[in-house]
């Protein structure tokens, strides 16, 4: 079997000012440059909003934003499973200010107000208005609502946010107060959205700051013409093998090498488990009952002091917050070293021997889950302290599917099911929204002190792992991915189509390549390890997380090389 590397040359791509010039582009770039962006308010300060993407993701001044108010529940009524949340409209805010790593934002209008962990989307539930001097019938008009059909499309200007003025082969796109947000010169032959979605060639450069993580195939230029081709690696491989399986449906799990035998932690439901990876089979060496609370997390940690432990994050429901657990693993035996610790854990291989030496801690925060603060764990006469972390993290770095390589010059972590990389705290690559997809979760209350509380989700996804899959002495990042358009639930249980692992490297001129390595799947990836020149999967059946139904989690084991 051979694992097809579909890499593409991910290039940086200058800030455009669009008001003073326009970008060449075609009806279907324009569709895929305006599809809804989303963004998460990271605080409000004197009235500014400020939120999480800023240049590197392609914010632009005067950009549209859609706040977004979670409400209640909705409950299908014979299986009595969660469905969703319904989402009002709060208003909209107008960027102001566009940072590196985050932006700065104004309401607009009669916007109630913004608090910090809102929901934001860009160009989503907004009212639009097409001007098309080849009249409203066109063709033109007809594919770009259609291409667009997040916006709310009117027949009159009146009270339109955005408008839309196409004239001869230019098309402008301006805001309610009249300032100009896009500006592109078109081919003058329309493209269906349908035939938009299968092209894949196009002399449009997407407008991304520099740093910006661009995937697909790169604009041709004329002193690189060869440069627009995709490139593929071919690597020989055994293919997956079975390599037993687990009776239950895993909440999520953990790798680690122990005396060159490969173990698995698994937890479920009030139980945190040790099995050994064997030929074709698991066998459980350790288990212990855990406190009654929601387990969300484990990963392995072997500090310095000697000794292995397991963090296990877990979720208090009865005194609403975090409160998590520390486990001594040895000699085929569990034992609890500390409790009620008030942060999500996670494990991290700084050094890149395969063995995580470093636990970051982070702070729970009842707004938004993840606090700010991170922490690192110290073990100290038998108990666990929380230090200072020494290193540069980005401010909206999250330890939950987050990880630190290259001695800690490096941070990889998922957040809003897109890939961040940043280097000494600053961001240099983010992927498309197709990274994550855990099914491990937890709804928490935000505000427990009030009368009418409010609830919000978070997500608790696996972490990337750094691994040198190809030989070449450099390690490449590996992170479980997902068609997110099967995303239609809260917690999202059963609803997935399938899954795979991305492969993030960077090339030797500082661009980045994104790939996939095996095939894809219809279950969850919860556990991800590599040794041996093997990559370690453990795939889950969820049915039986939260239902109570029955599940299934398979191990799987892939060789890198024959």
């Amino acid at each position: 079997m051979k694992i097809f590397f579909r890499l593409i040359y991910v290039s940086f791509f200058s800030m455009c000012c669009l008001v003073s010039s326009s970008i060449a582009a075609t009806l279907q770039d324009v569709v895929k440059d305006m599809q809804p962006l989303e963004a998460f308010v990271v605080d409000v300060v004197d009235g500014q909003v400020i939120f999480d993407l800023g240049s590197g993701a392609g914010i632009l001044k005067n950009d549209v934003f859609t706040v977004f108010r979670t409400g209640r529940k909705l409950i299908d009524p014979q299986t009595g499973k969660e469905l969703g949340q319904i989402e009002t409209r709060a208003g909209i805010v107008a960027v102001t200010r566009v940072e590196k790593q985050f932006s700065y934002a104004q309401p607009v209008g009669k916007t109630g107000k913004v608090k910090r962990g809102d929901k934001l989307v860009r160009f989503k539930e907004i009212s639009a208005f097409l001007q098309d001097s080849d009249g409203s019938e066109s063709a033109f008009s007809f594919e770009l609502q259609r291409g667009l059909q997040a916006l709310n499309w009117q027949t009159a200007r009146t009270g339109a946010e955005l408008v839309f003025l196409h004239r001869d082969a230019t098309l402008t796109v301006k805001n309610q107060q009249g300032s100009v947000i896009r500006q592109y010169q078109l081919d003058n032959t329309p493209v269906s959205h349908a035939t938009a979605a299968a092209s894949s060639k196009s002399t449009y450069a997407p407008v991304y700051a520099a740093g910006a993580a661009v995937t697909g195939t790169v604009a041709v230029t004329a002193d690189d013409n060869n440069r627009s081709k995709k490139i593929r690696y071919d690597m020989e491989t055994y293919g997956y093998t079975q390599g037993g399986g687990l009776p239950f449906s895993a909440v999520m799990g953990d790798f680690l090498i122990i005396d060159s035998q490969m173990y698995l932690a698994v937890i479920r439901e009030h139980e945190v488990a040790v099995y050994k990876v064997q030929d074709k089979s698991t066998e459980l060496v350790a288990s212990i009952k855990s406190p009654l609370v929601k387990l969300l997390s484990v990963s392995w940690w072997q500090p310095a002091q000697g000794g292995k432990y397991l963090g296990v994050t877990g979720y208090d429901k009865d005194e609403e917050q975090v409160s998590s657990m520390v486990y001594r693993y040895s000699k085929n035996s569990l034992s609890l070293v500390e409790e009620q610790l008030p942060y999500i854990l996670a494990g991290n291989d700084l050094d890149g021997n395969s063995q995580p030496e470093t636990m970051l801690a982070q702070d729970f925060d009842q707004d938004v889950f993840f606090g700010r603060t991170i922490k690192q764990l110290q073990v100290s006469g038998g108990s666990v302290q929380a230090t200072k972390y020494s290193g540069t993290l980005p401010v909206s770095y999250r330890v939950s599917g987050g990880t630190v390589l290259d001695g800690g010059k490096t941070a990889a972590y998922v957040l809003g099911n897109r890939l961040h990389l940043a280097i000494d705290g600053r961001e240099v690559y983010t992927s498309g929204k197709e990274m994550g997809g855990s099914v491990s979760s937890v709804r928490y209350v935000q505000n427990p002190d009030d009368i009418n509380p409010l609830f919000s989700n978070a997500k608790i996804e696996l972490s990337p792992i750094g691994v040198d899959v190809d030989g070449d002495g450099t390690q490449e990042i590996l992170i479980p991915s997902a068609d997110l358009s099967a995303f239609t639930t809260v917690g999202g249980a059963n609803s997935i189509k399938k899954t795979w692992v991305s492969v993030i490297k960077k090339t030797g001129n500082g661009t980045y390549m994104k790939g996939k390595i095996g095939g894809e799947y219809d279950q969850y990836i919860q556990a991800m390890g590599a040794d041996n020149g093997a990559l370690y999967l453990l795939t889950v059946n969820p049915g039986g997380i939260f239902s109570g139904a029955q599940g299934g989690s398979q191990l799987l084991v892939l060789p890198f090389k024959e």
